[in-house]
């Protein structure tokens, strides 16, 4: 593999990238990883509500990996221990204000649900999200289904734009899924 970590370092600091994790996924590496997202907020001085928003929005975005991707990796011995796969790479958009983007692996089967779910959450104004939220939570989940869409929800109460999204075929069976959020300064 030829792979130049100085172009890499380079073209993610001209993107503005604070940070980026590509991997398997596990409570631990949540939280080291959350720990490193926090002092890079303090050192960009970001503000304590963009602060909280952008790390909320970090461990939904990670929370949807480990409760949907359809990419997992596991241990013979120890199966109960799977570790989920995807992407995530947060970083600043030229207007200055911060962006959360994730990625990994779905079954195409559910593209139509996560679609209605991330097209309705984008029809919605901050109240009728707050209050959305607060049904849902009140409600069982859908059938396979981790929590009503209340990450989603939430993700969109905090977002300063519509949730950004996008589905690339893999193959019959998979499809990538990228979901990007982005919070004001």
């Amino acid at each position: 593999m030829d792979l130049s970590l100085y172009s890499l370092y380079n073209d993610f600091k001209s993107k503005k990238i604070l940070l980026c994790y590509s991997g398997p996924i596990s409570q631990t590496s949540v939280e080291g990883v959350g720990n490193t997202l926090r002092r890079n907020l303090e050192i960009e001085e970001a503000g304590n509500i963009t602060s909280i928003s952008v790390f909320s929005i970090f461990v939904e975005q990670v929370q949807n990996i480990i409760n949907y991707s359809a990419e997992s990796i596991n241990h013979e011995e120890d199966m109960d221990n799977e570790l989920r796969v995807g992407v995530i790479v947060i970083g600043k958009e030229e207007n200055d204000n911060y962006f959360v983007y994730c990625g990994n692996k779905v079954y195409n089967r559910d593209i139509a649900r996560i679609t209605s779910l991330i097209k309705s959450i984008q029809q919605l104004n901050k109240d009728e999200l707050k209050a959305l939220y607060k049904e849902r939570r009140r409600i069982e989940p859908d059938p396979g289904s981790k929590g009503a869409g209340l990450g989603l929800i939430e993700m969109g109460r905090r977002a300063a734009k519509p949730l950004g999204y996008s589905f690339e075929e893999i193959d019959g069976d998979y499809s990538f899924f990228s979901l990007k959020v982005e919070v004001g300064r």
